[in-house]
């Protein structure tokens, strides 16, 4: 399958970030500490090389360079009238290596998405009001909840899951169109989202090395895709700080950022179609953390109501009306210990317990997971070594990560990365075991 088969197992790859507590308190929001327009931006060049060989359903089947990418960010802050603020962000792309690897057989899509792309990221205003109200409207972020691994209460967001584990951590989420409104109350601040077309988790195109339909493409069958019925999204928060720790209780009703198969149409005929399309559900959850000198523990528990789970692979043309819902039960446990010197250590244990599990299911009813990850600086913290382990859920795969960076002045940043992919022949990551890859990048910082 693919990554709509992603989204059926419980674990995503922590990236080049450490562990901090989401600031609830709006009155402290970054983008609130100045009256004066500010722009930054930066210029990445990136150049990655394949070092495996993928499988021939894929465009790319040689170890050969995979990126040479050019991209330029630019994010400009400033005042709204007397009392908004607003942001304004975007990121333009291109990469050259359609135009370089002539003996690449590339699809249309694979060029369409890939060679020259604008994003539109952070485009919302915001203001502060004197009785503690806080409104925030427009293309924006909201991560809720603690884990780095499992997506219990930190559902609003979609993600970037077009070179899964190789984006660092500000790229994964993806602006989503909201509303939030929080309000402060004594210890206690109670936010509110209302979301209106926020899409889906942006996956790779027709042909590319983590393109998540694959395996169908050349199944004879037309891959179509609806839209959600209810195109709305709801999401309440409220969160406390104490003496040596947070707290924070979410409830939503949302539509699954993962694809799942909604119905199997004209089985027999000589145009048979598989629908995909996000379900609806709703999810409840706690999510604490609590400090003590070095040591940082933290975890999430929370019931996710009818999730679309994927059915084993001889049972999947046999659900016409769509995959099975289930309610499922994730839990996370997490510590992390800073007592070394400039080295930072974090071990997560992730849990899912499916109810009324059958067996026409292709995961179990009790999966796990596990991440570690590893962060190292010296040289007055311009050299920083990450290393990254995951084990994914059900013994899906593994995926190791190692990156280098080097930041040489207050405007270059240097950095090396290597991501090796593992999988078993019978798992549904088996089709990208292959697509391990070295990556150089050189960033150069500048504001106005």
């Amino acid at each position: 399958m693919a990554f709509a088969v992603l989204g059926t197992i419980p674990c995503a790859i922590a990236q080049d970030d450490f562990f901090s507590n989401i600031d609830v308190n709006p009155t402290r929001g970054n983008s609130m500490r100045s009256k004066d327009y500010s722009v930054i931006a930066w210029i990445t060049q990136k150049v990655a090389q394949g070092l495996e060989q993928p499988d021939p359903i894929f465009s790319r089947q040689e170890r050969e360079l995979n990126k040479i990418e050019t991209s330029l960010f630019a994010q400009l802050d400033g005042p709204f009238g007397e009392q908004l603020n607003f942001r304004i962000s975007g990121k333009i792309y291109h990469d050259e290596i359609y135009r370089l690897n002539d003996g690449t057989d590339y699809s249309r899509d694979e060029r369409d998405e890939f060679r020259n792309r604008l994003e539109v990221k952070d485009f919302y205003i915001e203001r502060q009001y004197e009785n503690g109200l806080y409104l925030k409207l427009g293309n924006q972020i909201l991560a809720w909840g603690l884990a780095e691994y499992l997506r219990v209460t930190d559902l609003i967001n979609t993600e970037d899951q077009t070179t899964y584990a190789q984006q660092d951590l500000e790229d994964i989420r993806l602006q989503v169109p909201a509303a939030l409104l929080s309000y402060t109350a004594g210890d206690w601040v109670f936010d509110g989202v209302v979301t209106y077309r926020a899409g889906r988790n942006d996956i790779a195109p027709t042909g590319d090395e983590f393109d998540p339909l694959i395996t169908q493409r050349g199944s004879g069958m037309a891959l179509l895709r609806d839209s959600p019925a209810n195109r709305s999204e709801i999401f309440f928060r409220a969160s406390t700080h104490m003496s040596q720790g947070d707290l924070q209780i979410v409830a939503s009703e949302f539509n699954d950022n993962a694809l799942s198969i909604e119905k199997i149409s004209a089985l027999g005929s000589i145009d048979p179609q598989l629908t995909y399309q996000q379900n609806r559900m709703r999810a409840i959850g706690l999510a604490a953390n609590w400090a003590d000198g070095s040591w940082l523990l933290f975890g999430e528990l929370g019931m996710h109501f009818d999730k679309a789970v994927r059915p084993k692979p001889d049972s999947f043309l046999r659900q016409r009306n769509g995959w099975d819902e289930k309610d499922q039960l994730l839990s996370v446990m997490a510590i992390e210990y800073s007592g070394f010197r400039n080295l930072l250590l974090n071990f997560e244990i992730d849990s899912n317990h499916t109810r009324e599990h059958d067996s026409f299911m292709a995961a179990r009813e009790n999966q796990l997971s596990f991440g570690s990850r590893l962060i190292w600086t010296a040289l007055n913290e311009r050299l920083q070594v990450l290393a990254v382990w995951s084990q994914l859920a059900d013994n899906a795969g593994r995926v190791s990560r190692m990156s280098i960076n080097y930041n040489w002045s207050d405007n270059l940043d240097l950095g090396l990365m290597w991501v090796d992919y593992s999988s078993e022949d019978d798992s549904p990551f088996y089709s990208f075991r292959n697509n391990d890859v070295l990556q150089l990048h050189l960033r150069y910082n500048f504001q106005i």
